[in-house]
């Protein structure tokens, strides 16, 4: 019996091909991952620039089992966000998830696994470990390579104080709304450009931004874009 063809990312499977969705990050990097994921045997059915093609792509087919969406955080493309990522979610309803980010952040792989993605990769680890992470997304099963594994056993560590008691929380959740006001702060825009974006008032964006400050305990954009990129609202 001839063996798989071997390559740089294991050996090539010689049942049917796992099928995967790819979506989100640059061009070049959605191109370059397609053609490696096929390289190590797998099937890539479709990739896509951001979750509104995904989405209508899939409306009109019959969505199959043995399809993986793979997300991809890369660059200055979309998906950048936990609420991108909620957004994505909703739209492939339950197929298992995987992110891959070239970012690895605390808040990001934290929001990545509530709104239930199965894995959690670093673009930067070996490409083995992308093609492992599908394959077990695939069997419900969860998968973090080494560094996202370790942000999580930290904040664990950290989380938990003497006695076994954890601190007092830090903020409270924020509305959609507010995480989109959160994230045109950050890029740097003034009450009345939000407004305008948003088809809000410049009053009503003041409002919202006092909200955010006092439920993210914060005092300052400085404090409050540190505290985004923490929690995964944005991406640096």
């Amino acid at each position: 019996m001839t063996k798989p063809e071997s390559t740089a990312f294991g050996s090539v499977p010689s049942q049917p091909a796992q099928a995967v969705r790819l979506a989100g990050g640059t061009r070049m990097v959605r191109e370059a991952i397609s053609v490696l994921l096929q390289q190590a045997g797998l099937a890539v059915c479709g990739v896509y620039h951001d979750e509104a093609a995904l989405a209508a792509d899939m409306a009109g087919r019959d969505r199959s089992d043995n399809d993986v969406v793979v997300l991809l955080l890369s660059g200055s493309g979309p998906f950048q966000s936990f609420q991108c990522m909620k957004d994505l979610m909703s739209k492939v309803g339950d197929l298992p998830l995987v992110v891959a980010s070239d970012r690895i952040a605390s808040g990001q792989v934290q929001g990545a696994l509530r709104v239930g993605a199965k894995g959690f990769v670093s673009l930067d680890a070996d490409p083995a470990e992308l093609t492992h992470a599908i394959l077990q997304a695939a069997k419900g099963q969860p998968y973090l390579t080494a560094d996202a594994s370790q942000l999580l056993a930290r904040d664990i560590s950290n989380g938990v104080g003497r006695g076994g008691r954890a601190p007092a929380r830090r903020g409270v959740e924020l509305s959609h709304r507010e995480i989109e006001i959160v994230q045109l702060l950050c890029e740097g825009q003034s009450s009345k450009e939000i407004g305008r974006n948003l088809q809000i008032s410049p009053k009503t964006v003041e409002n919202h931004r006092y909200n955010i400050y006092r439920k993210c305990d914060v005092e300052s954009i400085a404090e409050l874009i540190r505290h985004a990129i923490n929690r995964g609202l944005v991406s640096i």
